[in-house]
């Protein structure tokens, strides 16, 4: 639940859990950050599209880029959008599912052509081999302003611990 101060229509921003953004550029970003990571959902037998059409809003391919997702086994830091697209979209694209819910909505801090996120979600994904997997992740991106492009990720930072499936699952169901 949001607090207001009383003599504004503000939300109250100096509590992680009931900070919301609240000017346009903020908004914009804290709905990016959402929409990004429920893309990596997929229903049982559905067929993914290209990486760079399912990301075309979030990402500039052509920028560099330094991004981290502790669930890569090899723990690659990676300089460009294609590399990170090479790494992880032929692994979702095999899993029989991934969902993904929000249990910290994005926070978000905007000075200029820059923002910073910080969101944690929770995955619940089901591999080829049908083995069942679920994290608690914590994500922090820094967005760039482009010109033609709007916002875009250009640093991503993903943490990731294991939880328990059927608790993940209840996560997962309540951050949608």
């Amino acid at each position: 639940m949001s607090t207001t101060h009383p003599d504004t229509t503000h939300p109250d921003t100096t509590h992680p859990d009931t900070a919301h953004p609240d000017t346009a550029a903020e908004l914009t970003v804290a709905r990016s950050q959402r929409d990004w990571i429920l893309r990596w959902d997929k229903r049982p037998d559905q067929q993914l599209g290209a990486f760079e059409d399912v990301f075309a809003e979030h990402y500039d391919f052509d920028a560099p880029v330094i991004l981290f997702d502790d669930f890569d086994p090899q723990r690659r830091v990676f300089r460009t959008v294609r590399d990170y697209a090479e790494a992880f979209w032929p692994g979702f694209q095999r899993m029989r599912s991934a969902e993904h819910g929000i249990e910290v909505e994005p926070e978000v801090l905007v000075s200029g052509d820059l923002a910073a996120t910080r969101m944690v979600f929770t995955a619940v994904l089901e591999l080829a081999d049908g083995t069942v997997v679920a994290n608690r992740c914590t994500n922090s991106q820094v967005w760039r302003r482009t010109g033609g492009l709007g916002w875009r990720i250009a640093r991503d930072y993903t943490s990731v611990a294991a939880v328990e499936i059927e608790a993940a699952r209840r996560l997962v169901a309540a951050g949608r």
